[in-house]
């Protein structure tokens, strides 16, 4: 699986082997039922009087503990206005705090616990920072997210530094032509709050921010309302809840804030963009197609359906990916062809991508012609999966894909890094704890009508002229698109717009 959005699929199933034990009396009880995983690993969730919830996970194969904190937020908390503070604000939380009052004494205490992995990171749904050291040091883990997270100093006199850090990064991300390109077309699909899709934020707002500011940040996302400790490993639950409480236990907040909200509305008619790169692949083009998709705390019920449809779609072998390779036969290997839909909490898609070798642009058919092309292809193919997609798939279809989606993912709990880093940090960031802990009941409720319902919906329409909205990116190596001497007027004939590095983002338009 090449990419995080992948990888995502590749844990759903872990959902249906975990379940939650209530919790200590002095603290807000859990809703959750009692029960182990099918792996024999207990998840243990409590929530503490502050709102903060603790998840605590056993896995004893490895004397190692994973403590992982995780808020709420990112880009998609984002305004005009304050885009990219979440960012700088996660570098001043790591500058200092009355315990470690500098980087150097904060990365000392990391060696001295023996942390074998840490790391962190602001995205666009969430932030998370965990560490992994020994299962002994559990308690001093403890006691050093607390200082990081709850108390940090905010210095002035370090903010400048950061600041030109940060910058410094932000200018790499930014000619990056992969980012370039994404940036491009998001920013276009989704214009009323284009800054809940970048992190980053324009460099005037960085080089102006203020402590206030930041300290602003911290009072409405950085609170135990909108925050979960996730403990895995080498450990005792209930020893794990105490210490939760006693180095948690007195960090105050407000109530949980508002996220993604109002929510983006449909993808605009025609966004077409073209990126073009010297160090591209030669011979191909590279494009997506994207559909305005469910967002998973809005359309839930959908984002199940979704995720079955993609295991029916994804085998190299199966019927969709067959009959496009034999309908353009230019398309590259069909391992190459994907389809995703990426869970998200605001703004969500789904994107059909795929390579179309183009060797001779001279004498072949224009490069843009051929995307018009397999899109119209694309559109053809999903109108007849929703005309009955039991006929399509074959009977036998939905119930393997629904087998496949659970059985691949079990592995995940083999990990407690990976499982609380990545899996348990995402799912509770996105949705909620009741979308992660009923997600295979509910995926085993999906029908074929549900298929037909959700192609007609979001991508085929009720009729042709009612079909909704699709973006396209194409990303083609510079001389590639210049060796087609029919790009220029094709490019105007669609609509296409043109990314470079000054015109790509949402501050540059």
């Amino acid at each position: 699986m090449k990419n995080r959005w992948n990888l995502r699929l590749a844990f759903f199933a872990l959902f249906s082997l975990l379940a939650l034990a209530v919790g200590l009396s002095a603290q807000v009880p859990s809703p959750y039922p009692s029960a182990l995983s099918s792996s024999g690993y207990p998840v243990t969730h409590r929530v503490l009087p502050n709102g903060l919830e603790v998840f605590a996970v056993e896995n004893h194969s490895l004397p190692l503990v994973t403590i992982c904190l995780v808020f709420r937020g990112g880009a998609s908390a984002q305004t005009k206005e304050t885009a990219g503070l979440f960012r700088l604000y996660e570098r001043m939380l790591f500058a200092g705090n009355p315990s470690y009052p500098t980087k150097e004494s904060l990365n000392a205490s990391l060696n001295t616990m023996g942390a074998t992995t840490w790391n962190g990171s602001a995205g666009t749904e969430y932030s998370h920072y965990y560490i992994t050291i020994p299962s002994d040091k559990t308690e001093e883990g403890l006691a050093f997210w607390a200082a990081v997270v709850t108390s940090p100093s905010l210095d002035p006199s370090v903010l400048e530094n950061e600041k030109q850090s940060l910058l410094n990064e932000m200018a790499g991300n930014q000619a990056d032509p992969a980012r370039i390109a994404a940036s491009a077309l998001e920013s276009r699909m989704f214009p009323e709050y284009p800054w809940r899709k970048n992190v980053d934020g324009p460099a005037t707002i960085i080089a102006g921010a203020t402590i206030e500011q930041l300290r602003t940040v911290q009072a409405t996302y950085y609170i135990p309302s909108n925050c979960a400790l996730m403990v895995a490993g080498d450990i005792d639950p209930d020893r794990v809840f105490g210490q939760a409480l006693d180095y948690f236990g007195a960090w105050r907040g407000a109530l949980p804030p508002s996220i993604g909200e109002p929510p983006h509305g449909p993808i605009p008619a025609d966004v077409r963009v073209l990126a073009t790169d010297d160090l591209f692949y030669r011979g191909v083009a590279y494009l997506q197609y994207r559909w305005r998709g469910p967002d998973v705390l809005r359309q839930t019920a959908d984002t199940y359906v979704s995720d079955v449809l993609l295991f029916l779609l994804s085998s190299p072998s199966g019927r969709f990916k067959n009959s496009l390779m034999k309908r353009v036969p230019s398309l590259f290997d069909p391992e190459y062809t994907d389809f995703i839909y990426p869970t998200a909490r605001d703004g969500g898609n789904f994107i059909f991508s795929a390579y179309l070798a183009v060797q001779k642009p001279a004498t072949e058919e224009a490069i843009l012609d051929r995307v018009e092309g397999l899109r119209r292809v694309v559109a053809d193919e999903f109108a007849i999966i929703s005309a009955d997609p039991e006929a399509y798939f074959g009977s036998a279809e939905l119930e393997k894909a629904k087998a496949t989606l659970i059985d691949q993912n079990t592995f995940a709990m083999e990990s407690a890094e990976n499982f609380v880093a990545d899996t348990l940090s995402f799912w509770w960031s996105i949705a909620t704890a009741d979308y992660f802990f009923s997600y295979e009941s509910q995926c085993r409720k999906v029908s074929w009508a549900d298929i037909s319902d959700l192609l007609i919906r979001y991508i085929v329409g009720s009729s042709p002229s009612a079909a909704p909205p699709c973006a396209t990116l194409v990303r083609l190596r510079t001389s590639t698109a210049a060796a087609d001497p029919r790009m220029a007027a094709k490019m105007v004939e669609y609509g296409y717009f043109e990314a470079a590095a000054d015109n790509s983002f949402w501050w540059q338009r």
